[in-house]
């Protein structure tokens, strides 16, 4: 084995990408919730971008590497430590056997995202390793990470992440990263954009100008399923007569309370409550990092108006990818001391 929990964290779990193609019969995508983060983190250590890691939330855990291996850590800002040495995110890092990966209480954002070169074993279902909480399924037994729990590493790894274990043999951390603060435009501002929905009509105009005008805050009601809103309600009646409307990871809907939730990965595949339209994809990574207390201010746009902020989106995606390939290509052309 090569990772042993010592402290599982609050909300520690196994997830990829999430399973496509089942929300027909009722089965969520599940899957990391801040998909660009893990993306970049298992870019950063030459895994495919898919690759299962450990995402991590709120309460941080501690890890003890009984192996030497590769690691990138992304998302929010939880000072990290390799014993006790302060080691920094969005940079590759070599951890020897029996040192110990802990964490300090978050400066900034909510999930924090582990990824380890090669990857790691875990159980599939439906073709993804993601952790199905509600049903037990993928991940590691189907739950959270618990005090104990050993996972072990596929150690296949790639020409580029034995020449990185070279590389990094004696400065056991990368001279280059991803810039943190380019980075940052993309979960600064607390503006979402929400786009129309098939439910709006359930709304007068001026109950959907309510949305625009009032600033909300995430309560202490949010999980992997959805996030509840504190703040006035847009409406001061009771919507009846609903019919049953899909949801996805981004629907806002009004709930029973008349108060405002933004569904998440795990969330149910129908509902019939009232729905006011589907958070933008492009912020739906910002939405993952917020935390209790964090403003939420909705601007509605038209379908081609968020296309074409996808694009740009898209593009600002691309840039960071591009030069984290790039240093890669140069981390293979680098003279090594020593081989593996």
């Amino acid at each position: 084995m090569s990772l042993i929990m010592r402290e599982p964290g609050l909300y520690t779990s196994i997830q990829d990408l999430g399973r496509q193609k089942f929300q027909h019969i009722g089965i969520v995508k599940n899957g990391s919730i801040d998909q660009l983060n893990h993306r970049l983190a298992n870019m950063l250590v030459g895994n495919d971008e898919d690759e299962a890691l450990l995402e991590m939330t709120f309460k941080m855990p501690s890890i003890q590497f009984t192996e030497p291996t590769l690691i990138a850590i992304t998302g929010a800002h939880f000072p990290a430590y390799r014993d006790d040495k302060k080691i920094l995110p969005y940079k590759i890092h070599l951890m020897n056997k029996g040192e110990v990966l802990s964490f300090e209480d978050a400066h900034k954002g909510t999930r924090v995202y582990l990824a380890i070169a090669g990857g790691i074993v875990a159980d599939e279902w439906l073709g993804s390793k993601s952790t199905s909480i509600r049903l037990g399924m993928g991940g590691h037994k189907g739950r959270l990470l618990q005090q104990g729990d050993e996972i072990e590493l596929f150690r296949n790894y790639s020409p580029l992440q034995k020449k990185l274990f070279a590389n990094l043999e004696e400065t056991k951390t990368a001279d280059w990263g991803i810039d943190q603060y380019t980075l940052a435009l993309n979960y600064f501002t607390d503006i979402f954009h929400i786009i129309s929905g098939e439910g709006m009509s359930h709304f007068k105009q001026d109950e959907i100008k309510n949305l625009e005008n009032r600033v909300y805050k995430i309560s202490n009601r949010f999980n992997r399923t959805g996030l509840t809103l504190e703040g006035e309600s847009i409406v001061n009646r009771e919507i009846n007569d609903q019919s049953f409307l899909s949801v996805k990871k981004g629907t806002v809907l009004l709930n029973e309370e008349n108060q405002l939730v933004i569904m998440l990965n795990d969330h149910q595949s129908l509902s019939s409550y009232p729905q006011l339209g589907t958070i933008a994809s492009y912020h739906i990574d910002k939405l993952a990092q917020k935390k209790q207390g964090s403003k939420i201010i909705f601007r509605t746009l038209s379908i081609e108006e968020a296309e074409k902020n996808m694009k740009k989106h898209a593009q600002f995606v691309k840039q960071i990818k591009t030069g984290i390939k790039y240093k890669l290509q140069e981390e293979m052309q680098k003279q090594s001391k020593h081989k593996m």
